[in-house]
Parts: C-alpha cells; structure tokens; sequence
C-alpha cells in the first residue's frame, strides 16, 4: 500500500510537471504513422501479402486494425482481425462486439475468440496471456495465415526492458521483445508472431488512431497502480522529463542485449557441439562430463539453463546461477534436480532427462493423468512431444502415459533398447491400447501402430518457437 502511495504522489508530481512544461513549450505533437511507413515495415519484416492481426480495441490494436485495414484495401492482400474475449470482466462481450463492428467497418473481416472453462484464481495475468495466444495462434493457422501481428509498440519494449532490468536480468532478459518470434497452438504447427509497430512510439499510435477518427477502448486497468507496467510507465515517463532514462537509451540497450544474446547462443551451442552433446529420441540430452568440468563459466550458465529447459518441460527455464548450481552438485555428487529435470551422472556422461517424480507424483504434485489420443489426433505431451496416431480405417483410440507409471511386463519391451539412465525411461510416453504398449519414441520400440512421437528437446533448446496450451 505505501509503495503505491508513493508511486501515486510521483504520478502526481510528474502529472503537474509536464503540464506545466507543456504550457511553456511549442513542440508539436508526434506524428502519426503513415501507410507508406507501414508497409515499408511490412517489407523489411518480410511479411507476406496475407496476415491475421489481433486486436483488443485499445488505441495501440485500432492503429494497428486501421493501418492493416488500408493495406490490405490497396495491396488486395487478405487480412484477418482476431479479438480475445476472457471473459473476466462483465464488458468483456460487449467491448469485443464493438471491435468487431469497427474491424468490419474499416474492412476486415473478423472473428471473436472466447476463453472458456474454468478461470484459474491465482496467476490470471500468466493464464490470460497463454490462453489469449492459444487461441489466437490457433485461429490465425487455421483460417489459413502463417503471420500473426501484434501492435506491441516502443513503449510497451521500454517497459519490458525496465522490468526485467528491476530483477537482474541478463543478456537475454534485456533484450526483450524480437520484430519476428514463432508461436504454436499445442500441437499445431508453428506461425510468426510479428511486431510491426514496435519502432514507433504509443504517442505515434495515438496520433494515428485520431488522424483516421477512430474509437477506442480505453482500459481502465490502465490507471490500475496495483499491476507492475503500469506503476513502470509512470515512473519512466518521470525519469523521461527529468531527462533521466529516456526510452531511446532503454531501446538502444535491447538492441545491444539481443546482438549479444545472438553472440552467447552460438557460443552455446559450439560448446554443446563440442562437448560431444547429443538429444535422443526419448526426450533426454547428454554431454561428456569430464569436458564439461572444463567449460568457460561465461557460456556455462546458458547452456545448461537451455539444456534444463529443454528437456524439462516447464514454461520457463532457471536462471543461470541456479542452472549452474544444479550442474555442480550433479558433478560432485552424481545428480541433481532442477526445475523438472533430473542431471545424472552415469559413464562418462552428464545426462539430462525429465524427473520421473515430477510425473508420476510426489508431495505437492500430482501424477500426470492418462491422456486419450484418437485415430487422426495430434497432441502435444507434456510440452515435451508431439504425438500422433494415423487415421487409418480401422485404427481405435489408446492412452499415453509414462512408461513408468506402468512398469512390469507392460513396460518392459522397450528397456532393453534404451540406452540411457533407467531414469530417462521412467518419464518417457508410451502408447498403450488394454495396457499393452502399441507405440513409444522411435528407436525404443518396434511396433506397426504408425503412432508417432516426436521430442520437441531439440526444439526447445534452440528456443525458436513457443508452444501455448
């Protein structure tokens, strides 16, 4: 309560500030964005003459929805509008009708996604953002686009960049938002989710939404002290009229932090390259271990954090100092966990693989229930596979679960061609049909189910695109 009594006596403070340095100034207010700089945007982000774009009906989304809305008139490329109903406000339907009626008046077409089922009551905010890009990814594939614009702009990097500069973040964390990542619903395949906005300021976006005379909804969580980025705008926007932190300094930052995060990860990877590093069709990596006590400590932390990741299956990775922390207690004591991965030494390896415990129960955390796949079916398991069964005629619907969760004869028929710690088979899918195992990954088990898992450790590794459930 006091920090949000002070973050309100600064607003203030910043409020009187500027009208007062507005009264005795003559600079003239920022410029829109045009289409010509649009489009120029478009190019250079190599985007392709069809795209979705997602749109809340804030200021920032209706420049973007305005903007699309002419290039697609002139260009004739198809554009899709798609607007996310949470459904965690009463408006909620009703803003989102009125985006629609907007979207279609400016020419485009547009669909309304809803966010049903069960809203969790702890982490919402993580919650809403996942379910929104689940269903907007998802949307976007398959009405047919393979481009995903979001109107994340200048300001809203500023932001993120001042946030995670709060707890310490490195080379990675700082360099915030990418122009172009790649997203997934579950299973789906993958999409580019693009920022074309995100060199112009929310100042421009303003301007541009008034030079087309377009509506808006102004979200009243805005004015909400209670959440980070809104207690970080205001502070920002004070340190940029003392001429303290301005946005440029914190923008030139993430573009050096991104030039140095690229550095680091391919320094990564050579080092994972030479330690004889190797991911297996089970889901697990290994590296040699006696090299691996020899690694250079500046590309360490990073590459056994993305290790841990990788075959983990949590949403987000460790930091680098307890990724490290979990390297050398495996190295000194012959394993370790960390975040859902268990590092174990066997041979003359370090390998990493899921914890079996974090699946099949402990205190504190549930086994992972039976999941169902049909003929046709393609699922994602637990972030770690994507498995599919064929839609042959004929073919009935089986259950996946951990290899180990079954054990005795139902399991045993891919132990003798796993090669790896006992451990790494625990926590291993398996396919099985009257609890007789049809299917597992390839290279562990003989079987003419046509029933496919393929590990995302690889994937996941490399960090390339992001998977939403």
């Amino acid at each position: 309560m006091r920090a949000q009594q002070s973050i309100s006596v600064l607003i203030w403070k910043w409020r009187a500030l500027a009208v007062s340095n507005r009264l005795t100034s003559h600079q003239s207010t920022p410029p829109a964005v045009t289409g010509e700089a649009f489009v120029a945007r478009l190019k250079a982000l190599n985007i392709e003459k069809r795209f979705a774009v997602a749109i809340s009906g804030g200021r920032d989304s209706m420049a973007l929805a305005r903007l699309a809305a002419d290039y697609s008139a002139q260009s004739g490329a198809p554009v899709l509008a798609l607007t996310v109903d949470h459904g965690l406000r009463p408006e909620a339907a009703s803003e989102a009708a009125e985006v629609a009626g907007w979207c279609e008046k400016a020419g485009l077409r547009h669909m309304t996604l809803v966010w049903v089922g069960e809203k969790p009551t702890t982490g919402i905010q993580e919650a809403a953002r996942n379910a929104r890009y689940h269903l907007l990814a998802g949307a976007a594939a398959e009405a047919g686009f393979d481009a995903l614009l979001t109107a994340h702009s200048a300001d809203d990097q500023a932001e993120t960049v001042f946030m995670r500069l709060s707890r310490g973040a490195g080379p990675d964390g700082l360099s915030a938002m990418q122009d172009t990542t790649f997203i997934a619903a579950g299973a789906g395949a993958p999409l580019r989710l693009i920022r074309p906005l995100l060199g112009f300021s929310r100042a421009q976006l303003t301007a541009t939404v008034e030079a087309f005379n377009q509506s808006y909804i102004d979200d009243q969580s805005n004015d909400d002290h209670r959440y980070e980025r809104i207690r970080t705008r205001a502070l920002l926007a004070a340190l940029e009229e003392q001429g303290l932190l301005t946005q440029k300094a914190l923008l030139r930052s993430a573009a050096r932090m991104q030039k140095t995060k690229q550095r680091l990860r391919a320094a990564e990877e050579l080092a994972f390259r030479s330690l004889g590093g190797c991911f297996y069709g089970w889901g697990g990596a290994s590296v040699e271990r006696r090299a691996a006590e020899t690694l250079d400590q500046d590309v360490a932390g990073g590459l056994i954090r993305r290790l841990i990741y990788a075959v983990s299956g949590a949403d987000h990775a460790p930091d680098d100092d307890a990724a490290m922390g979990a390297f050398e207690r495996a190295l000194v004591t012959g394993s370790a966990t960390l975040g859902g991965t268990l590092l174990k030494v066997k041979g003359e390896r370090l390998w990493f693989m899921r914890e079996p415990a974090a699946l099949l129960g402990r205190a504190g955390v549930d086994a992972i229930g039976p999941m169902v796949l049909a003929p046709g079916q393609k699922l994602l398991w637990d972030n770690r596979f994507i498995i599919e069964a064929p839609a042959s005629s004929g073919a009935v619907e089986c259950d996946i679960i951990p290899i180990g969760d079954v054990g005795g004869e139902a399991g045993s028929g891919v132990s003798q061609l796993f090669s790896g710690p006992p451990d790494g088979l625990l926590a291993t899918p398996g396919a099985y049909r009257n609890k007789s195992l049809i299917g597992a990954p390839s290279g562990l088990f003989m079987s003419r189910s046509n029933i496919s898992m393929v590990s995302l450790a690889p994937e996941r590794f490399d960090g390339g695109i992001i998977r939403f459930l």
